[in-house]
């Protein structure tokens, strides 16, 4: 924790000097303005992507700051505006497009965003304020922002008719989505589309094996999609999850999980416990075997007398 707000400071440093050497470039601003928000002081922040703003009106990153900062501080109805009015410079990058999924869907798991919900007076502006959303929406389906907050808002509802639906359908696979939202969004949506979860394009997306995934099945295929998109970090990651979870893929997964490992050179003690769970489902092949015999080598198997019986019997020792 204390690294990461020295951290932090060294950088408020940095940019502050840049702007001392290079007063007229928005860049020193706009990176002031973001480690201002990432301090938890979004009027500062503010201040620097508007100074940005007006030494470069087209300065990109400094609108995406200002959208940021609008999202922050609760003014949905205004970051909605304001990303109808720069919709055009907002999709020229696919950077853009995920960091404002990115921003928008964090709110998903921010209390304060519900929180309007809780009180009667909120929740009657808050209702307000989404019809307003929907009227925005309709006008233009491609308001990525409204189409989010809608979403969230009527997953909170439960609503599930064929509006909510339709809403659910636009936002499933924006790309930058936080990990919650994506698989709340997957689980409404199969119950009319069950084939959704056997959709490769959604299940590249999630970031890890999210939260709520109890279905060993699921999790089986979004661990052989991380494989297939060779992400190393995704790849471990989802894995040590499911151990975690007491989770196991499925036997063709842990094959192409070896494979991955030995093809990148992964030697983990992770490794030794899918090398296990193969070996008590009776699926032993030379591959694998090897696989034993190396991890032993390298010190990241222990206690290995019934994987070692296992292979004798199959005439692999």
């Amino acid at each position: 924790m204390l690294d990461q707000k020295y951290r932090l400071e060294i950088r408020l440093l940095k940019f502050q000097d840049y702007i001392r050497r290079k007063p007229n470039s928005p860049f020193g601003y706009y990176g002031l303005g973001v480690q201002y928000m990432l301090s938890g002081k979004p009027a500062s922040a503010e201040r620097m992507f508007s100074h940005a703003l007006k030494i470069d009106p087209l300065y990109t990153p400094a609108k995406l700051g200002r959208l940021e900062f609008l999202l922050y501080t609760r003014k949905y109805l205004a970051a909605t505006r304001y990303y109808q009015k720069n919709a055009d410079c907002f999709m020229k990058k696919n950077i853009y497009t995920l960091r404002i999924g990115r921003a928008t869907s964090q709110l998903y798991c921010s209390r304060s965003f519900f929180r309007h919900m809780g009180n009667m007076r909120s929740t009657f502006v808050f209702g307000e304020r989404f019809g307003m959303l929907q009227k925005m929406f309709d006008s233009n389906t491609g308001n990525l922002v409204a189409a989010l907050l809608l979403a969230m808002h009527f997953l909170k509802q439960q609503r599930e008719d064929a509006r909510a639906h339709e809403i659910y359908r636009s936002c499933v696979q924006m790309p930058g989505l936080n990990d919650k939202l994506r698989w709340d969004l997957v689980q409404i949506l199969s119950k009319e589309q069950p084939a959704i979860l056997e959709d490769p394009a959604i299940a590249c997306m999630f970031e890890a094996i999210p939260d709520g995934v109890g279905n060993s099945e699921y999790a089986s295929f979004l661990l052989s999609q991380f494989i297939k998109q060779q992400d190393q970090d995704k790849v471990l990651k989802a894995f040590s999850e499911l151990q975690k979870k007491h989770l196991y893929p499925d036997r063709k997964t842990l094959w192409q999980y070896i494979y991955f490992c030995r093809k990148k050179n992964l030697w983990t003690p992770l490794l030794t416990n899918c090398c296990q769970r193969l070996l008590s489902c009776g699926w032993v092949d030379g591959l694998l075997a090897d696989t034993v015999k190396e991890l032993k080598v390298r010190g990241l198997a222990e206690n290995t007398r019934e994987m070692d019986a296992l292979l004798s019997l199959y005439g692999y020792l």
